[in-house]
């Protein structure tokens, strides 16, 4: 199973650790959307065409086919890691990002994927040193 886990530092999501590459994208890429609201990055997973990219803060998004792929915008690899999910998987995962996250503000967000799925649980779990 692969992961990512962020804490909530008083007014964001700051990265906590994860399990490989892949997953620190996604985690960069959430903790920097935040939760002001906005839907820019579902709106453009579902209406986009083959080709088109966007970017975040240090998260570059590209649409392939019917998928997205995230990428580190600052990465030192001769070739930048890839994380691919479908749109449909991005879209969830944004939509729960929303539910979970970003209403009841939890301390402790751990995105995972496993088997192809990716999924959001979350806890109150009080990190030390924050």
């Amino acid at each position: 199973m692969n992961f990512v886990r962020l804490y909530y530092k008083k007014y964001y999501y700051s990265y906590r650790d994860s399990s490989n590459i892949e997953m620190n994208i996604l985690g960069l890429f959430f903790s920097n959307v935040g939760c002001d609201g906005r839907t820019f990055f579902k709106d453009w997973a579902l209406a986009g065409q083959d080709g088109d990219t966007c970017g975040g803060n240090c998260t570059i998004l590209e649409i392939e086919n019917d998928d997205v792929l995230l990428s580190d915008e600052y990465s030192i690899e001769a070739v930048p890691t890839k994380l691919r999910m479908t749109r449909a998987q991005f879209v969830q995962l944004f939509d729960e990002w929303q539910e979970y996250v970003c209403k009841t503000q939890p301390k402790e967000v751990v995105i995972k994927h496993e088997h192809g799925h990716f999924f959001i649980e979350t806890s109150d779990l009080k990190w030390e040193n924050q």
